[in-house]
């Protein structure tokens, strides 16, 4: 007889969920969530649209907050910690508080006759508002879209008109790097522009903070409100004024009623917005039990954006098991303080900034030195595929875990898990999740792959709860991700399993080029080679395709060195350690030092839109791609 391990056992669950599925989320489900109506059936549907946990109802909002309120031990517990070193500002709000600021903005939410019809664009500073706002709308039962600070005004009128929400919530403007950044105007001109018009907008005014200084409340003060838009402040005291009591209710929704749309271009610089239902709770809160302590509370932090996959993960996984999370407008010089300053146990990091660290403090010295790291657990990479050496560097350098889980945002999950797992290979993320099933296909005849040879990652359908339900108005488009292997999901990564069961993720399947020659180069692996360089602090490489030529982009460890750097010494260097990883004939034919890579705006390397944008005359950048500049420069220097 299979049982859920506790605590966590992760062969005996694998067992479970893999011989019995269905009684596995069954157990999942009653164990984990809370439920006002219990479901009918655990699965139903069919393998691309199932039916997860059909005709149950319940709030996520409920099972995050309420659950802990309830529980005497969890009420008055730190829920969440926002930091803004610039501003010297720290605040700590426990499950009972963020309750009832929650439960506040939900009332307000009503009053603007917001309803679980409705769906709700989130366009804010990560401050605490957008995290109250998340969970006010998952109460009532709306349906919220978090999108990132930075989009252009063409992007926005693009969201709008397809998300059409009810109401937009938005900040005045957001710190950056010790920068005051307003986005009103953009956003003011892309509601102004748009065929969809909002009921509402409610912009929280952040201008009452004393700690600005003069220039910068100058600037604030110069920024134009949206207008007729409501203020965040305001709506909270008519309550108060109106003696109307907090929503401490909530609105139970079907299992499979949307939970969130997430936008997203991902490495492809192509849209698309990601459906998630409530149901996808079930997941989250069983996967990130696996990732915690029993009886211990762990203090978890992000690198990345509010607006992205990893961050609702941390709202509704981590929460919903009682722990806490730090977020804020912390900047690229104050990570390592804020680690510190508030005794993080696990953070995810972009991988850019541990090579920027090597770059600087190669043995981690000076990190060491300065910085009380003891609490410090994990550092966890995600997203996209690393170099070993920076595996290395953090368990080696700075002596935490290092942890290299993959995940996806269709998935909703990391679905390739490294914490947790001793005698992990530095070239290796890990192994699946315990509910999901990969495989590595033949992208020539869709055939199952021996161990060692990489082929396409697929998964067994059915997808688990937390996989997407569809891309918002763009069904046809979801439905292709099915069409390639049928039975399978197809993710476009490729990999391996080595003969241990372990799970590498190499590139993304548009990086694997075949030359004229019938030579397949993956790009990552020709990048790993390059990264041995000592000048060589990033890169990017793709082909230049008229040509049949191989072209890499070089960051250098030392800005100054291009300006006295034998190019073509350079290069051959390079050449030669690409040779002796693969064979004499695999080489560049042209190196470009550029200061920066282009990258998403969560931070990934582009390499797909470079190329597009390199050998496609035609090819348009997206809106949301950065700076249009550099690849305007790169294109220049290709031609040279």
């Amino acid at each position: 007889m299979y049982k859920l391990s506790d605590p966590f056992n992760y062969k005996n669950d694998s067992n479970y969920a893999n011989n019995k599925p269905n009684e596995f989320w069954d157990e999942v489900a009653k164990k984990n969530i809370y439920w006002d109506k219990i479901y009918d059936k655990v699965y139903s549907g069919d393998e691309i649209y199932p039916d997860w946990f059909q005709g149950g109802k319940f709030n996520s909002c409920y099972n995050v907050l309420d659950i802990n309120v309830n529980n005497p031990l969890k009420r008055d517990q730190v829920a969440i910690i926002y930091e803004c070193p610039y501003l010297k500002k720290t605040i700590e709000l426990t499950y009972n508080q963020l309750f009832e600021k929650v439960c506040e903005f939900s009332r307000v939410l009503l009053n603007l006759n917001i309803t679980k019809d409705d769906n709700v664009l989130i366009c804010m500073a990560p401050t605490l508002e957008p995290i109250i706002a998340m969970l006010s709308c998952a109460r009532i039962g709306a349906t919220h879209c978090v999108i990132y600070d930075s989009y252009s005004i063409n992007t926005l009128v693009g969201i709008i008109e397809e998300i059409t929400p009810k109401l937009i919530l938005s900040s005045n403007f957001t710190i950056i790097n010790d920068t005051v950044v307003e986005f009103t105007t953009n956003l003011k001109n892309a509601i102004e522009i748009s065929k969809f018009k909002p009921n509402h907008v409610i912009t929280d005014f952040r201008n009452h903070d004393r700690n600005f200084n003069e220039s910068d409340l100058k600037f604030i003060q110069n920024i134009k409100p949206i207008p007729n838009c409501l203020n965040w402040d305001n709506e909270i005291n008519k309550i108060k004024e109106n003696q109307q009591k907090p929503f401490y209710e909530y609105v139970p929704v079907d299992s499979n009623h949307p939970l969130y749309i997430l936008h997203t271009s991902g490495t492809t610089g192509i849209a698309k917005s990601i459906v998630r239902s409530n149901g996808s709770i079930v997941c989250l809160k069983y996967n990130y039990s696996t990732m915690i302590i029993k009886n211990l509370v762990l203090r978890f932090h992000s690198h990345y954006k509010i607006g992205g996959l990893l961050f609702h993960g941390f709202l509704y996984g981590y929460l919903s098991n009682g722990q806490t999370i730090v977020l804020g407008e912390i900047g690229e010089t104050n990570f390592w303080n804020t680690l510190e300053k508030h005794k993080i146990s696990i953070s995810f990091v972009c991988p850019r900034k541990i090579k920027r660290q090597i770059n600087t403090d190669p043995n981690a010295e000076n990190l060491k030195s300065k910085y009380n790291l003891s609490n410090l657990r994990v550092l966890c990479f995600g997203g996209e595929p690393t170099d070993p050496s920076l595996s290395d560097y953090i368990e080696n350098k700075i002596k935490v875990k290092c942890s290299r889980g993959y995940g996806q945002t269709e998935i909703g999950i990391t679905y390739i898990l490294g914490y947790g797992h001793p005698n992990i290979p530095y070239s290796a993320c890990g192994v699946p999740a315990v509910f999901i099933k990969p495989v590595i296909l033949s992208p020539v005849d869709g055939k199952e792959l021996s161990e060692n040879e990489i082929g396409e990652i697929s998964f067994k359908l059915p997808m688990p709860p937390s996989f997407a339900t569809t891309f918002y108005k763009k069904d046809e488009k979801f439905k292709q991700l099915f069409s390639k292997y049928k039975g399978y999901y197809n993710s476009g990564d490729l990999g391996f399993k080595d003969n241990n069961g372990y799970f590498s993720v190499i590139s993304r399947i548009e990086d694997q080029l075949t030359l004229n020659d019938g030579k397949s180069i993956i790009l990552n692996k020709i990048e790993s080679s390059i990264l041995k360089h000592p000048l060589v602090l990033e890169c990017c490489s793709f082909a230049l395709e008229n040509l049949n030529q191989l072209v890499a982009l070089l960051v250098l460890k030392n800005a100054d060195d291009h300006h006295h750097i034998d190019m073509n010494h350079l290069k051959n260097e390079i050449n030669l350690i690409i040779s002796n990883d693969f064979n004499p004939s695999t080489s560049l034919s042209k190196i470009i030092i550029i200061p920066e890579l282009p990258i998403s705006i969560n931070g990934k390397i582009i390499r797909s839109v470079i190329s597009k944008f390199i050998n496609n005359s035609n090819y348009q950048l997206p809106e949301n791609i950065g700076d249009l500049k550099l690849f305007y420069n790169i294109k220049n220097l290709c031609k040279q």
